[in-house]
């Protein structure tokens, strides 16, 4: 019996479970990462660093601070799956449980950062393709290339560049000479053939997850608004009003004010009231002053969200959560990757009335948007 319970003993499952979700992250793995190595809670608010960037000067300049920005991110996400282990399945072994349990409950949290991430589209004022079309050419991916080209994101580092896109997209790039030809590909598009992996094209790395999400526009009744009042730049929030305007703008609608081509997404819902919307919440700030009574120009468009993305758009940081209460009727462990900062708890505990082991993973995160301007959605 002792050599049984040792097979599962909590950091055991805390290993295994974190291999399991370091191997299944998606959009996770492509963006940037920050973590604290003190045990936190849910709500806190922990700051992890911003990619640093420089200014060119004449020479011979003024040496620049090698700084970088704080930003911060509330670990709201408290996510856990909990499990019964059965008299009968406690006769396994280590290597069973670990088959049967620890990793599809570790994909199950993988799969939930997915969508957590991948909901951050609404944040992301850019846009490319014609809502409610299916992506089906090459110039879908070079006009998604030249939305990022023309904000400036950063091309210099090839493994940066990544676009998500949805089991459509993939299926009609899958169908292109440039991906799964050798006369549009070469061997790469044989492989292509293969394995259904698009790899990397146009300085992208191309993959499809089947967390790409869907946007309901809201249900505004014009998006021919203007300013109420005028707005000085670095604000967050905007007042819009028309001669006549009901209903509501959501999260992920956007829109461009006139006088700049700097486009803003909506963050929040804003319903209207008195032909009007008194706040609405945006991001990025305002880059510039605008005036009264500027013309604001609002696309409002159902339908697939596939990303183009630069690595520094979004962020994820993550935080261990405490032992507290190991060996008080529980055993509980946490381990911490030391690379990627990724962090998962392991708990057990025994429950007297179902005569059940109860096995519970959970893990502690926050996401970001660090930049807007540096992601475009390809509509879908």
């Amino acid at each position: 019996m002792a050599n049984f319970l040792g097979a599962y003993d909590p950091i055991f499952y805390a290993q295994e479970a974190l291999l399991a979700l370091e191997k299944n992250l998606g959009m996770a793995s492509r963006i940037h990462r920050g973590y604290d190595r003190t045990p936190q809670q849910r709500g806190s608010v922990i700051t992890i660093r911003k990619p640093a960037t420089f200014v060119v000067q004449d020479a011979p300049g003024t040496a620049q601070d090698v700084t970088t920005d704080q930003i911060s991110v509330a670990l709201d996400q408290w996510k856990e799956v909990k499990f019964s282990l059965t008299d009968k399945e406690l006769t396994y072994t280590g290597e069973q449980i670990v088959a049967e349990h620890i990793r599809p409950a570790a994909y199950a949290i993988a799969d939930y950062i997915d969508q957590t991430l991948l909901a951050m589209y609404k944040d992301t004022p850019w846009f490319t393709g014609t809502a409610g079309t299916t992506p089906n050419s090459v110039s879908a991916i070079t006009k998604a290339r030249q939305s990022l080209f023309d904000n400036k994101v950063p091309f210099n580092d090839p493994t940066a560049l990544h676009l998500v896109i949805d089991g459509a997209a993939e299926s009609e790039f899958l169908a292109l000479s440039a991906f799964s030809q050798n006369q549009g590909a070469g061997g790469v598009g044989v492989d292509t053939q293969l394995t259904g992996s698009l790899g990397r094209k146009f300085g992208f790395e191309i993959f499809a997850n089947q967390n790409v999400p869907t946007h309901v526009k809201g249900t505004a009744s014009t998006g021919a608004l203007l300013l109420v009042g005028a707005h000085v730049k670095g604000a967050s929030s905007v007042a819009l009003d028309a001669g006549a305007v009901t209903g509501t703008l959501v999260a992920g609608d956007t829109f461009v004010i006139a006088g700049n081509t700097q486009r803003y997404a909506v963050t929040a819902t804003a319903t209207a009231a008195g032909n009007a919307f008194a706040a609405v919440q945006i991001t990025p700030k305002l880059v510039q002053d605008y005036a009264d009574n500027a013309v604001v120009t609002v696309a409002l468009q159902n339908g697939v969200r596939n990303i183009a993305f630069h690595r520094d758009a979004y962020a994820l940081a993550v935080a261990p959560l405490t032992e507290m209460g190991d060996g008080i009727g529980a055993r509980i462990a946490t381990v911490q990757d030391p690379v990627t900062g990724l962090a998962l708890r392991a708990r057990l505990w025994y429950h007297g009335d179902s005569s059940s082991v109860k096995v519970a993973l959970d893990i502690l995160y926050g996401v970001k948007t660090l930049d807007p301007n540096k992601a475009s959605v390809v509509l879908g």
